[in-house]
């Protein structure tokens, strides 16, 4: 970290000293809101423990809620009767939900029309009739300029999510839980706008001066780690979504003060790593947390050189702190509002097995048996975790197969396609592929039967399904991803020469007694090129 007296903006005087005063306030204010949230230990995989304060555990399952009540609890103290204003897509919106049904304030609420329903509903069930929900643009910028508008022209207050002191020291009153449990060596902070990591640090350097404070923030988002080098404030042009609870282009200007003076360092994740924190996070505990929350427990991963969790250069940035080998470790699970259909993304980008996912597009001639020849000379000994295909040419048929296998195998792999006469190529990460675009043109398909598919999740299974009807049929259509179920599908078409052939291939499958439910030619129509 740069040198606070070298930097252009220096730290206010006495900042440190007010957010500690009014952190003491706070703890007298935060608990009418709800109750202090437990300290978890969880052993790494080389024997340290890393403590986790289950922030979703709370009412609102975040941390959101301290800040917010105990801002508003300022404002009435102070004599405030009015109504305040939020913008926020989620976290924040609640906290101040909960604060303004609990204070029976009015609190007029902008969220993006993109906030997902389920966040809506949690933010109108927390604040009852007094909170009213205004949705206006498609991002938390819009929202939040629309608020601004509101509050100048109607004289209200605006709750700021993170650049408040008194917002700063309600997130600080968690900090003050911690002591109870352990004496952390290590604390691992998420920053979106800084009001939590500034907060929590302030604490832990008062309580525990021995502490190192490590800010953590993800690949695209940044922004504190480039505002604290370049010594001022710095705007990102662009911002990743993904961890959106701490997706902030620019961080508030206290925040940026506190973290400058507080933080010894500040550490980088990317996506994968912090999808794999929360995979983890899951066996060990059965906990589930948003992207946002697993941040912390990546970084803390990215320090043990067991298991794959390896970052060469946090490993290096930890080393250099000179903390002894037992180091107590400390992060905050900042929440849980996940969105569920945001759960199958996490587990595809987290990995915590050392295998490797690759993907391929395999160049074949368009007709019967060439896919299971394919299947049996090159991938018989690996395991198929997806199938991507669609009839597109009457020559020529270019299927995408997705592996997964150690890369040892993987190696071989590749070099025994090198050596063969067959044409492919490697599209692991393209869009395509990731987004499962599947081409296809159905007016190609002869007499087509489209239909689900079942079979056992285990090495081979897909493989001997299609042997026992190599002949029968030719696949036109192939749609498979693996779900981890004992049970797995595919959404699979099959084209014949004749009524003859359809009708036999239709026998066999009875005979092979495998689930085979049939749809109709018209629910695929809508998946040509």
């Amino acid at each position: 970290m740069p040198d606070a007296n070298t930097l252009e903006t220096k730290v206010p005087s006495g900042l440190v000293e007010a957010l500690w005063a009014e952190t003491e306030a706070a703890c007298q204010r935060v608990y009418r809101a709800d109750r202090a949230t437990p300290c978890e230990a969880v052993l790494l995989p080389d024997g340290r423990t890393l403590w986790l304060k289950r922030e979703d555990t709370s009412r609102v399952h975040s941390y959101k809620w301290r800040g917010a009540f105990n801002k508003l609890a300022c404002l009435i103290e102070q004599g405030f009767s009015g109504t305040v204003v939020a913008a926020s897509a989620g976290n924040h919106a609640q906290g101040v939900a909960l604060a303004a049904q609990k204070m029976q304030v009015r609190a007029v609420i902008y969220m993006p029309r993109t906030t997902p329903l389920l966040k809506q509903e949690a933010v109108r069930r927390l604040g009852g009739s007094w909170v009213e929900i205004r949705l206006v643009g498609d991002r938390y910028d819009q929202a939040a300029h629309a608020a601004k508008e509101f509050v100048s022209a109607n004289n209200c207050e605006y709750l700021h999510p993170f650049d408040d002191l008194q917002v700063i020291a309600g997130q600080a009153t968690m900090a003050t839980e911690i002591e109870t449990h352990v004496v952390p060596n290590l604390v691992l902070l998420e920053i979106g706008g800084g009001g939590m990591a500034a907060g929590v640090a302030a604490v832990v350097r008062r309580r525990f001066p021995l502490a190192k404070i490590i800010g953590v923030e993800v690949v695209g988002q940044n922004s504190m780690q480039q505002s604290l080098r370049a010594g001022q404030l710095v705007t990102l042009p662009h911002v990743t979504r993904f961890c959106d609870g701490t997706a902030v282009a620019t961080p508030g200007n206290l925040t940026f003060s506190l973290c400058q003076e507080l933080l010894d360092d500040v550490w980088i994740v990317d996506e994968r790593q912090v999808c794999t924190a929360i995979e983890w996070l899951w066996n060990e505990t059965r906990t589930v947390v948003e992207p946002s929350a697993g941040i912390g427990v990546a970084a803390a991963l990215a320090t043990d050189r067991h298991a794959g969790f390896f970052d060469e250069e946090i490993h290096s940035a930890y080393q250099g702190l000179g903390l002894q080998e037992n180091a107590a470790l400390l992060t905050v699970l900042s929440g849980a509002n996940v969105d569920f259909l945001t759960l199958p993304l996490i587990a595809r980008k987290g990995r915590l097995s050392p295998k490797e996912r690759r993907y391929y597009c395999f160049e074949i001639p368009e007709r019967s048996g060439t896919l299971i020849s394919l299947l049996d000379q090159f991938l018989s000994d690996i395991n198929i975790i997806d199938f991507q295909y669609g009839k597109t040419d009457t020559k020529r048929a270019f299927p995408v197969i997705g592996v997964e296998a150690f890369p040892l195998e993987l190696a071989q792999l590749e070099a025994k396609l090198a050596r063969s006469p067959l044409h492919f190529q490697a599209v692991t990460n393209a869009t395509a592929v990731e987004y499962r675009v599947v081409p296809f043109q159905p007016s190609l398909a002869n007499l087509p039967i489209f239909a689900t598919v079942e079979f056992p999740d285990r090495p081979g299974a897909l493989s001997e399904f299609m042997r026992e009807i190599v002949g029968l049929t030719n696949v036109c259509y192939f749609n498979y991803t693996e779900t981890g179920q004992s049970i797995e599908q595919a959404l699979m078409g099959f084209e014949f020469v004749d009524a003859a052939q359809r009708a036999s291939f239709q026998q066999a499958v009875a005979d092979l007694g495998v689930s085979f439910q049939s749809l109709p030619s018209h629910t695929i129509a809508g998946l040509s090129v």
